[in-house]
């Protein structure tokens, strides 16, 4: 008797597995044919956030998605791997708002100053990333006097002397930063940094040394300056003693 009960129990467990087989093999074709199968889950909607200098459409281009793609099939990776390979985009956060919207969240680099070499002009951000090139310059900072190595849009610019750049790049954001209106040409000539207002005003900064420090003199300066209509002439704040101006010719 004890076997016999023992057979029964044992096919009754052996056809509730088969039972729980079947259901989890029904639920998983339906949750597969809802996914798959379905328009439930395709893009209807892209939505692009934070960009400004890229149109939501060229974005959306470098992704790769289209309308009706299956989010389930979007590989995220894959994605913001094709974003980030722009110039202008340093960050991308992608996120799949369910059931069919896909949102794009990219940080884009900010130009900040145009080097020149040769003709051309390098756009670059703060780390010096090339952004793109162009013959000719817009409304932003020069920088001049640097040798180059090696340039690739969508990398940084390699020059002979990455510190002296990087204080050229300082210098621009001190002056994005301050409230003087002014895009003067940065030069840098045997490593040492001059400031050119304009053709006959001039500005000598020694080697970039204590720059912030510099830079306040200059800004003083130039404020007192111009204030007495004065747009020419050499300021020398070069070395540590007091600063000095000399009108041209003298």
């Amino acid at each position: 008797m004890v076997t016999g009960k023992h057979r029964v129990d044992k096919k009754v467990r052996y056809g509730r597995i088969r039972i729980y087989l079947l259901i989890f093999f029904l639920l998983s074709t339906l949750i597969f044919i809802i996914l798959f199968k379905t328009n439930y889950f395709e893009i209807s909607d892209i939505i692009v956030k934070n960009n400004i200098e890229l149109s939501k459409e060229e974005i959306v281009s470098y992704s790769g998605v289209r309308i009706g793609d299956n989010t389930f099939k979007l590989k995220i990776s894959d994605i913001s791997e094709k974003i980030i390979k722009t110039p202008f985009v340093k960050d991308v956060t992608i996120k799949r708002k369910l059931p069919d919207k896909l949102m794009i969240e990219v940080v884009e680099r900010e130009k900040i100053a145009a080097i020149s070499y040769m003709g051309l002009y390098f756009f670059v951000d703060n780390e010096g990333v090339i952004l793109y090139t162009a013959h000719e310059i817009d409304d932003t900072y020069i920088i001049e006097g640097f040798e180059f190595e090696s340039f690739t849009e969508g990398e940084k610019i390699k020059v002979k002397s990455d510190e002296d750049l990087q204080k050229a790049i300082g210098l621009c954001s001190l002056l994005q930063n301050s409230e003087l209106e002014i895009k003067p040409k940065i030069a840098c000539i045997e490593g040492e940094f001059v400031l050119y207002l304009n053709d006959n005003f001039k500005i000598k900064l020694g080697r970039g040394e204590n720059l912030e420090r510099r830079f306040a003199i200059f800004e003083a300066i130039y404020r007192d300056l111009t204030s007495k209509n004065i747009d020419s002439g050499v300021v020398d704040i070069s070395h540590d003693g007091y600063p000095t101006y000399s009108p041209f010719g003298e």
